[in-house]
């Protein structure tokens, strides 16, 4: 048998990159169809803000293996509506993942394929469990980047797909100051 090495890498928890990780940047401009207030939207399009940066190391994609990452999601709103992540199921839909907290604030929207949703507010420490199925996003609810780490299987895969042209049921806004959950008007299920 043959084994794979195993390996160290460094996270700066200050910023939030790990060495040698691959980056992935998503702009606004990568997220047209994602918030509900249109109007907003196209007019931050014109500055096409970083939402938010990734930083991942991955394996092959074999059962058995796992692969990690950080994000750097900024603080921002399009409209009323926090920035936050594209959002996905995983493609092989009963994989489960773990998120963990490192810096800012935030929270986890987690939704059902019927659309049966929970918030799940993070801090530095919280860890969150993606149950099997579950389709997940992260929102940016503070004034900081919010920083967390996430472990999956390699052979998780991501359907963004579904997100995409179904959305989340439920939104996150600011509402007189507080964080508010609420129904999506766009959602469709």
């Amino acid at each position: 048998m043959e084994y794979k090495e195993p390996f160290g890498v460094k996270l700066d928890f200050e910023s939030g990159i790990i060495e040698n990780a691959k980056k992935l940047v998503r702009k606004l401009s990568d997220m047209k169809g994602y918030y509900v207030d249109e109007e907003a939207y196209e007019k931050l399009l014109k500055e096409d803000p970083i939402i938010y940066e990734v930083y991942a190391v991955e394996q092959e994609e074999k059962d058995g293996d796992l692969n990690f990452a950080t994000t750097v999601l900024y603080p921002g709103k399009v409209g009323s509506e926090f920035f936050m992540t594209k959002g996905h199921y995983h493609s092989k839909a009963d994989r489960a993942e773990v998120y963990f907290a490192l810096k800012g604030k935030g929270g986890m929207l987690l939704q059902t394929p019927e659309g049966e949703a929970r918030w799940i507010p993070m801090e530095p420490g919280t860890i969150v469990y993606v149950p099997p199925y579950w389709a997940h996003r992260t929102i940016n609810t503070g004034d900081e980047p919010f920083i967390f780490l996430a472990l999956y299987p390699a052979d998780a895969g991501h359907d963004y797909g579904t997100i995409k042209e179904k959305g989340f049921s439920k939104i996150v806004v600011e509402e007189n100051g507080e964080v508010v959950v609420k129904d999506n008007p766009k959602w469709t299920e």
